[in-house]
């Protein structure tokens, strides 16, 4: 189960401000790298150092594919890609490569992924959840 909290939001982009209530996750903490390895080298036959060094050369080697400009696809993950952007110009010329930045790695949850979602189901909570 996963908890959530209901919070309190004031839109006030129309000509009346309204009030509406939202579900927010609350996250039950942050899982590592060597938490990740224990799990997994426990369902197959690599050590958990194998696959901890598994997980850590994937991340180099998905950085460097991005870089180049490509997609990574993970199965029963989905897509990553970079997003860029840049202010705008008066000219095309003055768009010149330094000016572009990359803003944040984006994902797309491959079919797996989305059916996992939505198989999860919520729990109310007052508040989050002491750690």
């Amino acid at each position: 189960m996963y908890s959530y909290v209901v919070r309190k939001k004031v839109n006030k982009s129309g000509s009346e401000e309204e009030i509406r209530y939202h579900g927010i996750p609350v996250t039950s903490g942050q899982i590592g790298v060597s938490q990740m390895a224990e799990v997994i080298s426990e369902r197959c036959s690599l050590t958990h150092a194998d696959v901890e060094a598994s997980v850590i050369a994937l991340g180099e080697v998905m950085q460097e594919f991005l870089s180049k400009g490509h997609t990574v696809y993970l199965k029963g993950i989905g897509l990553f890609s970079v997003s860029a952007s840049s202010e705008g110009f008066s000219t095309a010329k003055e768009c010149t490569p330094s000016k572009v930045k990359a803003k944040r790695i984006c994902f797309k949850a491959d079919k797996y992924m989305k059916v996992f979602m939505g198989k999860i189901k919520f729990i109310r909570t007052k508040r989050a959840p002491q750690k």
